[in-house]
């Protein structure tokens, strides 16, 4: 459910015009695998895909959760700069605001 949540909220702050990034951390990276093997359904994220709201999924966690070729396969970049994590910095000198669910 906190995915599904993400994703409204995501869809709703790009469709009032602010620019916006979802990122997978923690175990997240791991409902990857059930939208690829198509065992979990969820629009939201297909339109979240293909506005280009998911910017990334970790690559640590991505790994840790076997979810590499999952996310390669449904068009989920991987990121990792700050030792395989997320670099959240890199958001807020972008002008990000970070929201955690």
């Amino acid at each position: 459910m906190q995915f599904m949540h993400i994703l409204l909220n995501a869809l709703h702050f790009h469709e009032s015009g602010h620019e916006t990034a979802v990122v997978l951390e923690c175990a997240a990276p791991k409902l990857l695998i059930a939208l690829d093997d198509g065992s979990f359904k969820l629009p939201l994220f297909d339109k979240a895909l293909e506005h280009g709201i998911i910017n990334h999924a970790c690559r640590a966690c991505s790994t840790t959760f076997s979810a590499i070729e999952a996310a390669e396969r449904l068009g989920v970049s991987l990121d990792g700069p700050l030792h395989g994590h997320t670099n959240l910095l890199s958001f807020v000198e972008q002008g990000f605001s970070i929201i955690r669910f």
